[in-house]
Formats: C-alpha cells, sequence, structure tokens
C-alpha cells in the first residue's frame, strides 16, 4: 500500500487559496480575497452574514455551516479604534469531500487550523485592547460602572445589582453601555477579568481554580471556556507559551 507523501510547500500555498473577506461591523466590506464573483460566492456570503446577524458580537471565532458541506470561518475581534470588525473565511469545504463544485475550495481541518492561528497571532500583534483609559466616556452612569468593575471585578458581579446601585433602569444601562464602550457590559467585564488573569498565569504555582476565583469567575470551567472565547487559547495554552518564552 503507498502512503502518499504530503508537500508542506504546498499545504502551505493552499490555504491562502481560500477565499477571505473583512468586514466592519455593518458587514460591509473592508477587503477582499480570493472571492470569486462570478461564482456562488455571493449568494453565500450572503447566508454567512445572516448567520453572523444572530450572534451578539464577542472576540472569538465561529463555524457556520451553510449547508452540510460549505462552511465559513468567522474570526471577531476589535480593531485599532475600538471597532468591532470580523474576518470572515470562506466558502470552503473541509476534508475531500466528493462534491461537485470547483469553485468552493477544499482545505484540510490541519491546513484550517493553521490559517487562524495564522490570522489571530496577526490580529493579536495589532488589534485594540481595550482600556478605561482608551474610552471616551460621556456617561456617569457608564463611567461608574466601569470604575465599579475595577474595583470589584474580583467578585461575581450581577448587572442587576449593578443598576440598583447605580439606581439605573436596566434595559436603558445595557443600551448606553453599548454605545459608548462598543460592546456589552458582560463582554467588557469577561475581556477585563481576562486581561488581569494573564498576570496571574504567569506564576506557575497558581492553579487555574486560583486564578478563576481570584478574578471572579465562580469555576475553573467557566473562567477556560470564557478565556479561550476571548483568546482562542486555552489558560494552559497561554501559560505554557508565556513560560517558554
Amino acid at each position: 500500500m503507498l502512503i502518499p507523501i504530503t508537500n508542506p510547500l504546498s499545504d502551505f500555498f493552499t490555504i491562502f487559496k481560500v477565499p477571505t473577506l473583512m468586514l466592519n461591523n455593518n458587514f460591509e466590506i473592508l477587503y477582499s480575497c480570493n472571492q470569486n464573483i462570478k461564482s456562488n460566492n455571493k449568494k453565500y456570503i450572503s447566508l454567512a452574514i445572516e448567520h453572523l446577524n444572530n450572534y451578539e458580537f464577542a472576540p472569538g471565532n465561529i463555524t457556520i455551516n451553510i449547508d452540510d458541506k460549505i462552511q465559513f470561518t468567522s474570526i471577531q475581534f476589535y480593531h485599532y479604534s475600538n471597532t468591532p470588525t470580523h474576518i470572515l473565511i470562506g466558502p470552503y469545504i473541509l476534508g475531500n469531500i466528493n462534491y461537485n463544485n470547483s469553485l468552493v475550495p477544499l482545505i484540510s481541518e490541519d491546513n484550517l487550523s493553521t490559517l487562524i492561528q495564522m490570522y489571530n497571532f496577526i490580529i493579536s500583534s495589532k488589534q485594540c485592547t481595550k482600556s478605561t483609559n482608551e474610552i471616551t466616556i460621556k456617561s456617569p452612569c457608564v463611567s461608574r460602572a466601569l470604575e465599579y468593575i475595577e474595583n470589584n471585578y474580583t467578585n461575581e458581579i450581577s448587572i442587576n445589582e449593578l443598576c440598583s446601585e447605580l439606581n439605573i433602569n436596566k434595559c436603558y444601562f445595557c443600551s448606553i453601555f453599548k454605545k459608548e464602550v462598543g460592546t456589552t457590559f458582560i463582554n467588557y467585564l469577561n475581556e477585563y477579568k481576562v486581561e488581569k488573569s494573564k498576570d496571574l498565569l504567569k506564576n506557575s504555582n497558581l492553579s487555574l481554580l486560583d486564578i478563576a476565583i481570584s478574578v471572579g469567575f465562580n469555576n475553573q470551567s467557566y473562567y477556560s471556556k470564557v478565556f479561550k472565547k476571548i483568546t482562542s487559547k486555552t489558560p494552559i495554552e497561554f501559560r505554557n507559551e508565556l513560560l517558554n518564552s
């Protein structure tokens, strides 16, 4: 039995043939690469954007299934000016599926993973890391909420308790917070906690449970899930990178 010999160089160039779009938060195209406008790509892109509209924006990766074969991956992140941005990879067909559509590229799971990691590496070095000092706040209630997070992030913070503390309507607060900060209260809170936890991960003597509790998560599993959603890495992977650098 002959074992096929894979060509790493061929694999490397294959990943750059996968169609890619960069979209703003209104899903307007900022940049396009390898999109074949004469194919059905436009239809597939419209369907992918419809799926994205159903998700609340949060940094991380989303897999979008158009049908049982055609897929997209959306990488969501904050661009330079705190602007929610999407990198939409696809359409593609995962694996070596016998599918009569030569206009949609095939890509292996390994190559897709490599492509996503490459984009995340570029994003991590260029993306905006939101901090209180970088956000222009006009509303006193939002300013007080950010200060409250800084002083109490080590505890579990309930938005209902916070609104009661601020004596403000919850719906109004959520609306004005997202408008001024650029993301929801929960997303901002989780991002803040994850950033604080990164410093603690440098200390290899601390367990993940200790770190999770120290930054206000009530269990390790949820902390790890939120950490990976925001950074595309598990806390252990992040720690290992720190220790090996």
